[in-house]
């Protein structure tokens, strides 16, 4: 009788753990080979065995996950990839378009360590990280890092061999851009001042200045950190060839091809590429992309509409600007083809 009483206990052991195997298993397929968070983890035991999952606190507590037969390990791990600048230069669709690869994963939201939350510590930022396997590469992106010497500094005392991603974009069209941010709340108001008068009416004001010179603030990473592991990248042309910018960053990674044309769609409404509903990977996006999910395009605060520029305002933002594009495309090596300086030398 002792012995009957063992040999069903053993069976109903086994029978769990092969109901909790499958359920990891079946999550595995339901993710790809992406990293999966604890909430979708825990989301698809509730629908595939509920009886499994009533002591949700361990797995919350635990939060490493092994997938039955692959053997490999999910837990949260430090980034070894940064998206660092700049702001208004496209590092949310970058950050996005690069979270289709399923050997990236990234935080979905800025956590600023490097500047506002560095005395948390490094294990306070490991637990932010989504969870990810062994030979994932785990990116962050916070824009405001790039302009912090202080913040690069800790960057390359955390990770001196780090992978660090700069975009930036046409620094006019940057400036429309933090324009219209500035008064999205109520963009058609008559008390906004014209686009002239935001600039102080000054094309050498400190607003234009500290906004358009990225050289010296890219510069400031060359000081810590060799130029082969900085890429730099143009917002014009992730909106026009996503694919392109893609192989870049992979080849810069150090990961296979991926990305395919079926994955970005352009918007002629938006003017830019979104992300293709029909593709496979769509669902993978809504996972790690948080945007428009009838469209695959970036929520309201993408593409918004720029002011109009005084044709001689604009020529005096284009004089004053020009040099600090000329030192840019010297110190990185290449050159943008930016609208509003099509006649700059490299």
């Amino acid at each position: 009788m002792l012995l009957q009483t063992r040999i069903v206990k053993l069976f109903l052991l086994v029978s769990a753990w092969s109901m909790v195997l499958g359920a990891l298993l079946i999550a595995s397929h339901r993710f790809g080979h992406r990293a999966i968070s604890s909430q979708q983890l825990l989301r698809s035991f509730s629908e595939l065995t509920p009886e499994i999952t009533n002591n949700r606190s361990n797995a919350r507590r635990d939060r490493k996950v092994v997938l039955g037969d692959f053997g490999r390990e999910w837990k949260p791990r430090l980034p070894n990839c940064l998206i660092i600048g700049f702001s208004k230069c496209g590092t949310l669709a970058l950050r996005g378009f690069l979270s289709l690869h399923p050997d990236i994963v990234s935080t979905l939201r800025e956590l600023r360590y490097f500047t506002l939350f560095y005395k948390k510590g490094l294990e306070w930022y490991r637990n932010q990280m989504p969870l990810s396997k062994q030979g994932q590469i785990t990116i962050e992106k916070t824009p405001s890092y790039i302009l912090s010497p202080e913040a690069i500094e800790r960057i390359y005392e955390y990770n001196s061999s780090i992978k660090l991603i700069v975009i930036v974009r046409d620094p006019i069209v940057r400036l429309q851009s933090l324009y219209s941010h500035t008064f999205s709340d109520d963009p058609k108001s008559s008390e906004n001042p014209t686009f002239k008068e935001w600039c102080a009416d000054n094309p050498r004001s400190l607003r234009v200045l500290r906004n358009v010179d990225y050289a010296q603030h890219i510069e400031e990473v060359f000081h810590f950190f060799p130029k082969q592991n900085v890429l730099v990248l143009s917002e014009e042309s992730l909106e026009e060839n996503p694919m392109g910018v893609m192989r870049e960053a992979e080849e810069f990674l150090g990961l296979k091809p991926y990305f395919s044309r079926q994955d970005f769609v352009f918007s002629k409404e938006k003017g830019f590429y979104c992300f293709n509903t029909s593709s496979p990977h769509y669902p993978e996006i809504l996972e790690t992309v948080v945007l428009n999910k009838k469209t695959g395009c970036l929520g309201s605060g993408k593409g918004r509409d720029h002011p109009d520029i005084d044709g001689k305002f604009l020529k005096e933002l284009v004089d004053v600007i020009r040099p600090y594009n000329v030192r840019l495309f010297r110190l990185i090596g290449k050159k943008f083809s930016w609208e509003n300086f099509k006649d700059t030398p490299r």
